[in-house]
């Protein structure tokens, strides 16, 4: 399945819920009230999944909001695993619930999870997200033990958690994980902070006396990795504003209240509601969409993501 630009659009991002039990500065604005009442189901995930597997979709990540506050996030894994041509079952999470859960997750079919983490220290965690981090820490060190792919992402923030960077590159050196550096994007309350730019922390790796090499992803994301010696996980980079990748884009959304989203950061969706239980026609809205997928965001020319969302109501 390609778009107008020649792109192979294999993966869709379904967020589950606008619903989180953190409270993150930079993502969740002020007064923020989840909307619940059009919340997709269970069956239709379902079937919008069935009807892009057969249009060649192959990866899914189930985001949020927080996508483990589903009481039925289990059930909605057993069912993805089901469908055929679905390659790869991946979830975005804060982690909180993930302690409770990861057993239950691994046996419904997970193979890969990004845990947000935006630092270690119990202080600044809570300054950033209202919670704690110390089950959260748990949790990733279960899904290391269970084999589950684990890729931690940070987000610097200068004056919160950038005097953290460090300490992050460091636990690659004895867990086999990915952390990766991701830039912040100027959408909804983050519009307010500063990020820290990629090549900032290169800068910080090569201070730090880490010989490092760039290895090939073997995934189809967009971010850039690299190999500390003596480390047994990597580094990596995503760089929406100072690398722009959106010529390898290859990716779709469908937030909570089912609608299609081709770019995060540019206006345009397409409400799937009224097709889903006609697979036929819904082949043809999301065909339609995705030929109408955005060649690019504007992010480092207007400074301002153009999503018309906040980040929570999108799914990351």
């Amino acid at each position: 399945m390609r778009d107008n630009y020649n792109r192979d659009i294999d993966y869709v991002r379904i967020s589950l819920t606008e619903k989180c039990n953190l409270k993150c500065i930079y993502c969740m604005p002020e007064g923020y009230v989840p909307r619940g009442e059009e919340e997709i189901t269970r069956e239709d995930v379902n079937k919008i999944l069935v009807t892009l597997a057969s249009m060649g979709i192959k990866k899914v990540r189930f985001t949020g909001g927080e996508p483990l506050v589903r009481n039925d996030i289990v059930d909605i894994i057993k069912d993805t695993k089901k469908i055929p041509g679905i390659k790869d079952i991946a979830i975005t999470t804060n982690a909180v619930l993930l302690d409770k859960k990861i057993y239950d997750l691994k046996e419904a079919g997970l193979t890969r999870i990004n845990i947000s983490l935006d630092s270690l220290k119990p202080e600044t965690f809570k300054n950033i997200t209202g919670g704690n981090v110390e089950g959260i820490l748990n949790g990733i060190k279960k899904a290391v033990e269970l084999g589950i792919f684990v890729k931690l992402n940070m987000l610097p923030i200068k004056g919160y958690n950038d005097n953290e960077i460090e300490d992050f590159i460091n636990l690659t050196k004895d867990m086999p994980i990915d952390v990766r550096f991701i830039e912040l994007m100027p959408m909804g309350p983050a519009k307010d902070f500063r990020g820290i730019k990629s090549d900032d922390i290169k800068d910080i790796i090569v201070k730090m006396g880490k010989d490092y090499t760039e290895i090939e992803n073997e995934g189809t994301g967009p971010a850039i990795l690299f190999k500390l010696e003596g480390h047994k996980g990597r580094v990596g980079f995503i760089s929406p504003m100072s690398h722009k990748f959106c010529h390898l884009c290859n990716r779709i959304r469908i937030t909570s209240d089912k609608k299609l989203k081709t770019c995060l950061h540019n206006l345009g969706e397409v409400d799937l509601g009224p097709f889903i239980n006609d697979s036929d026609a819904l082949k043809e809205v999301l065909n339609q969409g995705i030929l109408k997928k955005y060649e690019k965001h504007t992010l480092d020319t207007d400074n301002i993501s153009k999503s018309g969302r906040e980040m929570v109501r999108i799914g990351g």
